[in-house]
């Protein structure tokens, strides 16, 4: 029993470790390959860190790196996090943002290669580019930290201690408008300031653009990773010919089907449900059998998770 726990306990340990270094590296490739160079701001601390960087780039300081900014305005989250939402996703979160600060000054050291326009002719599409890479990589480390300890950090912190205080209000939507300030700040910070506003409106805009691009993408990239390979749909059917019905749908569709007896309302005559959960690809072919039996009422809804037996 002991050998069983040890090697239990090792695989956590080892598979943290995992998801801490994944999350460190892919985090700091895309904000220093992707955001930093084309100047727009990731949502949450680490735009503000990038922000920070950039302003004191712009005013001539040397040395500068949005790793120290981060980690400057990380720590004090952690001690916050530790205490009030948990140890362990306290100590995942600040261990993966440690991987992504280092590596961060790290970079600015060495000169990691950047993605950026090498003509001003192109930077538009260079930087719809980079907010998509940007998006997408960032996605991955906020669904690898959010199924692992449930939190990923930064502001997410903050909103999850107000909601422990207010609980009527929600995290993500805390969490939203920390990422809004930020994208909105990027526009005065990139401000092309003493340059005729109307001119260049385009150009002041970009920035806030290609933040709210990137943001939406990583909300998307996290959601797939989190829920889209366990993604179905639930049918609830209404008919008259529920055997009939229940075996062509199993036969063709290969999954299992509950039958639940219920009364009509309206007519207060006894109806038969049939329960069935399907993959996504499987919609249509489930449409075309009912189809077939007049009289039967359908609806469908999306569930994000499912367990145990699912197919027949």
């Amino acid at each position: 029993m002991e050998k069983q726990k040890l090697k239990e306990i090792s695989c956590v340990v080892a598979l943290d470790a995992l998801v801490i270094l994944i999350t460190g590296v892919v985090r700091a490739v895309a904000i220093f390959m992707f955001n930093t160079p084309n100047k727009f701001a990731p949502g949450g601390i680490n735009g503000v860190a990038v922000l920070l960087d950039y302003i004191c780039k712009n005013a001539g300081l040397k040395g500068s790196s949005s790793g120290w900014f981060m980690l400057a305005l990380n720590l004090p989250l952690f001690f916050v996090a530790y205490f009030l939402l948990g140890k362990r996703e306290a100590i995942l979160a600040t261990a993966s943002m440690l991987v992504s600060s280092g590596l961060l000054i790290l970079f600015d050291l060495v000169g990691f290669p950047e993605f950026v326009a090498p003509t001003e002719a192109e930077w538009v599409a260079y930087g719809i580019v980079a907010s998509l890479a940007s998006g997408i990589l960032l996605g991955i480390p906020l669904a690898l930290l959010l199924r692992r300890c449930g939190t990923a950090g930064g502001t997410s912190i903050i909103a999850s201690v107000i909601n422990k205080k207010w609980q009527h209000l929600s995290v993500s939507w805390m969490t939203f408008a920390f990422d809004a300030v930020v994208v909105i700040s990027s526009f005065f910070v990139y401000f092309q300031w003493g340059q005729p506003f109307a001119e260049n409106f385009a150009v002041n805009l970009m920035p806030v653009l290609l933040a709210l691009v990137s943001l939406y993408v990583t909300s998307k990239t996290s959601d797939v990773i989190i829920h889209g390979f366990k993604t179905a749909y639930r049918f609830e059917i209404i008919t008259d010919s529920p055997e009939e019905l229940a075996e062509e749908i199993m036969n063709k569709t290969h999954h299992g089907v509950t039958l639940v007896h219920a009364t009509g309302m309206y007519t207060h005559a006894d109806k038969s449900v049939l329960v069935c959960i399907i993959r996504k690809r499987q919609i249509a072919e489930l449409q075309r059998i009912i189809r077939q039996h007049p009289g039967t009422f359908a609806s469908f809804i999306p569930t994000s998770e499912v367990y145990g037996k699912f197919i027949k």
